[in-house]
């Protein structure tokens, strides 16, 4: 049994995935459905979509060692292609809301051999956290959300609002929901 299975109908399916993903990049805040495929164990359905969205050879993968599994890690090169590396090597990574990921520590980080420029996260919510106000990035108007974020990315965003390449993009999801917030949105928590 494998926990990451391929899109249903995989030309129209990763093509539906992409448009929504480029939606929440273009809208910070704004929470996009991926219901294309079943979630597994600790990787969502949002998760999966994103993944298998991914250019192939584009990007090296660093699993948070609190979801980390022989079998997630066979399914994830299986079905990716994407290289499994040590967080200094890697280009994205992905964890969940109670490892408490510190995004400073791993976006922060300017290897020659890679630098993490996408942080995705498994949240237990997209609504109900401490609100943030985004700004910029594209945004006409401020926004206000509230995913239920961990302390650590908090923080975060707390000490970095401003936009930066270097603070890389940020991708939440939780189910079939994924929210984006882009590295050149500003971000104020209330």
């Amino acid at each position: 049994m494998s926990l990451l299975a391929s899109f249903h109908y995989s030309v129209a399916d990763a093509q539906q995935a992409s448009r929504r993903l480029r939606k929440a990049m273009s809208e910070p805040g704004v929470v996009v459905s991926l219901p294309l495929m079943p979630g597994r164990n600790e990787l969502s359905s949002a998760a999966s979509a994103l993944l298998l969205t991914r250019e192939e050879g584009a990007d090296t993968l660093w699993l948070d060692p609190q979801i980390d599994s022989a079998a997630l890690r066979s399914t994830l090169h299986f079905c990716t292609g994407m290289p499994l590396v040590p967080a200094c090597e890697a280009s994205l990574a992905l964890s969940h809301a109670r490892a408490n990921p510190d995004p400073a520590c791993l976006m922060g980080r300017q290897h020659a051999a890679g630098n993490i420029r996408t942080l995705i996260i498994e949240l237990p919510g997209l609504n109900g956290g401490l609100t943030l106000r985004l700004s910029g990035g594209g945004l006409r108007e401020t926004r206000a959300v509230a995913p239920q974020l961990p302390p650590a990315v908090l923080t975060y965003l707390r000490e970095h609002p401003h936009p930066s390449r270097q603070r890389g993009d940020l991708m939440f999801t939780c189910g079939e929901t994924l929210m984006a917030l882009p590295h050149d949105v500003r971000v104020t928590v209330c």
